[in-house]
């Protein structure tokens, strides 16, 4: 039996350490996200407001980040919201679950406007080296309801009373 030389643990030890740090850049947070994902489908739920679409616009943005998303696409020319909120228990929660939503903002007829939100819940399990990533796509329709309704009182200047006031529409539905 040959043990290894200074030089042969030396050079493994170097090889070891680039592929962690090259496993570490291939972490799950792109620079700009696949638009495609903005594409509408019958994964969004959708609801018309009477105002303008930039005031809609700038009031989703508001309430995601209130309700501790991080935005990572927010862009006015297209309309198009994203952003991922990580454990979504308690703060010292160790949970392995994760939120993430897709949103658009478009016109409606007679200068109202429209958000379309699609709602994903990650799960997260494995170590560093072989972490999964499952994604389920939210269809509570009480929450997309809440939703809504948070974005219409804040154009409102009301606090969110709950799950009365608009209706979350039906998937894929136009109102």
């Amino acid at each position: 039996m040959q043990f290894p030389t200074n030089r042969q643990s030396a050079a493994r030890l170097c090889v070891a350490a680039f592929v962690l740090a090259l496993a570490g850049c291939a972490g799950n947070s792109a620079i700009q996200p696949d638009r495609a994902v903005f594409s509408l489908d019958g994964n969004y739920q959708r609801f018309t407001f009477a105002q303008p679409i930039e005031q809609t616009f700038d009031t989703a943005v508001k309430v995601f980040k209130e309700a501790g998303y991080k935005i990572d696409v927010a862009d006015r020319a297209t309309g198009q919201i994203s952003g991922m909120r990580g454990n979504t228990g308690d703060r010292n929660s160790s949970t392995d679950k994760g939120l993430k939503f897709y949103a658009l903002v478009l016109p409606a007829a007679g200068g109202q406007s429209q958000v379309g939100v699609k709602i994903v819940q990650t799960v997260e399990r494995g170590m560093i080296v072989n972490k999964t990533r499952t994604e389920i796509i939210v269809a509570d329709a009480q929450m997309y309801q809440y939703l809504f309704q948070r974005i219409a009182n804040v154009n409102a200047g009301q606090v969110a009373p709950g799950l009365t006031g608009p209706a979350a529409t039906e998937p894929g539905a136009i109102r």
